[in-house]
């Protein structure tokens, strides 16, 4: 990361005082020297100040959103930037810009402004899943990381409600019986084609394919039986799962989101399936390491409180889950390493 020191400059200048009423040599000399003491430990502390990475947000921040509404990186990305307003004091403003599994955005973003007021939100599976499926050459590196601020209620294989099967194994058994029949809706580069490549390479299924677009855009075709299996963060399909519209056959988290403890697991039937989705905030790289850092304090802050925890429980069905910046980085390299293991089954 580029470092922007904040420098300062004091100089003393002393006058003989004897016009102004006559002072002696020997107070003149001991003002000298309270003036150089006092404009050292100044600069010292500006110094200080500065190393500590102090910056101050002064006007508009832009947010650009790798997914489109409606969609759970969306709902995240905006909570999110509502809780940073009142922080910071300043206007956050989203911004949608889709296309190619969040590639568009990424790609437009990761050589941005570097003034410390552009940041782009995106989720961890579209970040390192379009790296591995080679939809994208760079990876999280190619920006400056600011925070893990979430984890996804986690990608669930969902089906209509009336469908024939109830599990994981009930379903590729029904695509081996009925090879390219059943069609699955996915996105093309992110965690769900990565799902779907798993799926047929390690548990055998014969599905047909399709690039449905993103979440929001996969529950479409679904509800509209353009598609007979897809995969949804379950925060996205619950409200159709709970009203019997469809039905969620397992989730692709390594362990079950915190309030729904029971769900099964993709990984009890196919061990190498576990795709634990986060949320990520990052900015174009150089961006100014004090802005990262005071970024990264402010969201660690209102992500802290009763309010956020709230609301992470009724969208994401998770305990807030939110890493300083050590944490983020050391976060997104393992994330990144577990993505480029699947490069086998792609």
């Amino acid at each position: 990361m580029k470092k922007v020191l904040a420098m300062t400059m004091a100089a003393a200048m002393v006058f003989g005082l004897t016009a102004c009423g006559g002072s002696s040599t020997a107070e003149t000399t001991a003002a000298a020297e309270g003036a150089e003491t006092t404009a050292a430990a100044e600069g010292t502390e500006t110094e200080a100040a500065a190393e500590a990475g102090d910056f101050t947000f002064d006007k508009t921040v832009n947010f650009y959103i790798t997914h489109g509404a409606g969609g759970d990186t969306d709902y995240m990305a905006r909570m999110l930037a509502q809780a940073l307003e009142a922080k910071l004091g300043v206007s956050v403003v989203c911004s949608n810009v889709t296309g190619s599994n969040g590639a568009t955005c990424m790609q437009q973003y990761k050589d941005g402004d570097t003034d410390g007021y552009t940041y782009i939100l995106t989720n961890t599976a579209a970040l390192n899943g379009n790296e591995a499926t080679g939809m994208v050459d760079f990876g999280y590196d190619a920006f400056e990381p600011v925070a893990v601020y979430g984890i996804q209620s986690g990608e669930n294989l969902v089906v209509a409600a009336d469908a024939p099967y109830n599990n994981l194994q009930e379903l590729i058994d029904a695509t081996k019986a009925n090879p390219g029949q059943i069609k699955m809706g996915i996105s093309t580069g992110g965690g769900v084609y990565i799902e779907a490549c798993v799926l047929t390479n390690l548990g055998g299924a014969e599905f047909n394919i399709i690039d449905a677009g993103d979440a929001a855009s996969r529950l479409t075709a679904l509800l509209g039986g353009e598609v007979d299996v897809t995969s949804l963060p379950y925060s996205t399909a619950a409200d159709y799962i709970e009203n019997g519209q469809m039905k969620s056959l397992c989730t692709m988290l390594s362990k079950a989101p915190t309030l729904l403890p029971d769900q099964e697991a993709a990984s009890a039937t196919i061990p190498e399936l576990k795709i634990d989705t986060e949320y990520a905030c990052l900015a174009p790289k150089g961006t100014d390491a004090a802005a990262v850092k005071a970024m990264n304090e402010a969201i660690l802050e209102v992500t802290s409180t009763d309010d956020w925890k709230t609301k992470c429980n009724e969208y994401s069905f998770q305990d807030p889950f939110v890493l300083n910046l050590d944490d983020t980085i050391a976060n997104l390299k393992e994330q990144r390493e577990l993505f480029q293991s699947f490069q086998e089954f792609l």
